[in-house]
């Protein structure tokens, strides 16, 4: 083998991939058609979950500090503030970062392509992949460099993270579902000043469409994202300022555009791949789905993609684990394309509609029926899951059991795991959960009841247990959870439950890891 896994594309979802094997200690070889990073990008939300998961890589603060934290949408209609989301009230006590970070793409692949470089992995850039051979144990993938040379290399795995027209995904014979939408969007980068809420996402409704101001890094620095005027649609060698009159005509005159640093134009998809595995071919990201912007949830999906992937594709690489743990990966990821695809088509379609009834409501109705919708906690809490991202959860999974029917909302199998405060030894403070998981191994969290005696999944470097002691501030943070006084779950290295019960039976962790996981013991 040339290497274990070939990955397809050095996009976010790409790298991320690529990054989680490598430190894994999975072989990698991760090629991309075009010549170097991407330098105008449409990506920009990074959501709380993704966050989550760039802190297991050490990147989060950076990412952070070159970010813009977005505590809160700001929307407006007819040039008047209308109405306000916030996210820091009520994410506060779901994540450590209860906002959206606006961060570029450019960025994002930069802090993982340094990550994957550390790792000894460096992406080949100017390779195409033009064809693929899959073989019972192995795939043969043709690689085409822009010198027009061409090489054989043989793999266990690929996986396609090579965007909308994925070549993975074309040579796999995979059918791309699905539709354009009708309208077109502009992306801009701008320095301006105008009436926008700083430190906010701004969104200005007009009759026929929406304007969406991100605070980016730097002074007055703002990226713009909206749906282009139907009578500049076709035009050519068009620029900002022939879309400057529209944008003011609804968000306001006041706003002030003092340097353009770039613009572009785009159509969006809605699609769906039929399937995301074929054999020994993975999709990924946007290869497997593609869905309007709305809620800035497409990149942020892309690396939830790789994350429940690297995982499971490391245990079978090792031969810790059968091929069948791979079933796991659509079976888990479809459903949340599926339900994206869906919201983001219902909430897009209503944006964007040409109707002047529907144009009433979202510029004179949307804004204040909202206010009062999010004032009810149930309400808050699920948009902010939603579009956090923190509410994903596999409870149809064939990974995710429970051995006694759950507490009413306390944490279930295929749930991620809620973000705590606790105190695991008597003589040291309180400490953030996600800080101490361990997410290349699974972790055995046990609630009012001891360790067992021996490592019940085959392997002590497999599994991580950690006893929470009944101190004050650890019934406190319990009951805040549901979590009943005697209760333990197995979390997945993704941080998701696998396994959840009360007390644990003897024998159960071992049942789990072999008939769920077709892990194998015996080599612990």
């Amino acid at each position: 083998m040339d290497a274990e896994v070939l990955v397809v594309g050095a996009g976010p979802t790409g790298l991320m991939l690529a990054t989680q094997l490598a430190r894994r200690g999975v072989s990698v070889v991760i090629v991309e058609a075009h010549a170097g990073p991407a330098r105008e990008t449409r990506a920009l939300g990074v959501q709380a979950r993704t966050l989550e998961i760039e802190a297991h890589l050490g990147i989060v603060s950076r990412a952070i500090e070159l970010g813009t934290p977005a505590f809160g949408a700001r929307m407006w209609a007819g040039g008047r503030r209308r109405a306000r989301v916030r996210l820091d009230d009520v994410g506060r006590d779901l994540t450590p970062y209860p906002y959206v970070l606006i961060l570029g793409q450019d960025d994002t692949e930069r802090l993982l392509g340094d990550r994957l470089r550390e790792q000894g992995v460096e992406v080949r850039w100017n390779c195409e992949l033009v064809g693929l051979t899959q073989e019972p144990d192995r795939v043969v993938a043709r690689l085409k460099e822009s010198s027009g040379v061409t090489r054989d290399v043989s793999v266990s795995w690929v996986a396609g993270c090579d965007g909308a027209h994925s070549k993975v995904r074309q040579l796999s014979r995979i059918s791309f579902e699905g539709a354009p939408y009708e309208h077109v969007f502009y992306l801009a980068d701008v320095r301006m000043r105008g009436s926008m809420e700083p430190g906010e996402i701004n969104i200005y409704f007009w009759p026929s469409g929406f304007h969406l101001f991100f605070p980016m890094r730097g002074e007055n620095h703002w990226r713009l994202v909206g749906i282009l005027p139907k009578a500049l649609v076709g035009r050519v060698n068009l620029t900002l300022e022939d879309v400057v009159p529209s944008i003011q005509k609804e968000a306001g005159n006041t706003l002030s555009f003092q340097h353009t640093e770039w613009f572009s134009t785009y159509r969006i998809h809605h699609r769906r791949a039929a399937r995301f595995r074929d054999g020994r071919c993975f999709l990924l990201g946007d290869a497997a789905h593609v869905h309007s912007p709305v809620g800035a949830q497409g990149m942020n999906t892309g690396l939830q993609d790789a994350y429940n992937l690297a995982w499971k594709l490391a245990l079978v690489v090792s031969g810790d684990a059968g091929p069948a743990l791979l079933d796991s990966y659509d079976e888990e990821r479809i459903p949340v394309a599926k339900r994206l695809l869906a919201t983001t088509d219902r909430v897009f379609s209503m944006t964007v509609s040409d109707s002047r009834l529907t144009g009433e409501f979202r510029t004179r109705l949307l804004p204040s029926l909202l206010a009062v919708a999010l004032k009810i906690p149930s309400l808050r809490h699920f948009i902010f899951r939603t579009i956090s991202q923190t509410g994903i959860r596999y409870r149809r999974s064939r990974l995710s059991e429970n051995l006694a029917p759950p507490k009413p909302g306390a944490p279930r199998a295929g749930d991620r795991f809620p973000w705590m405060r606790l105190r695991l030894a008597d003589d040291r403070p309180a400490e953030d959960l996600f800080e101490v998981l361990d997410d290349t191994r699974f972790t055995l969290l046990l609630f009012g009841q001891i360790s067992p005696a021996a490592s019940p999944m085959g392997s002590a470097e497999r599994l991580r247990i950690l006893e929470v002691p009944e101190h004050p501030e650890n019934v406190r943070a319990r009951r805040a959870a549901r979590i009943p006084s005697t209760a333990f779950y197995l979390l997945r290295p993704d941080g998701h439950v696998g396994l959840a019960g009360g007390r644990l039976p003897p024998g159960a962790l071992a049942a789990y890891a072999t008939g769920r996981l077709g892990l194998r013991l015996a080599s612990g």
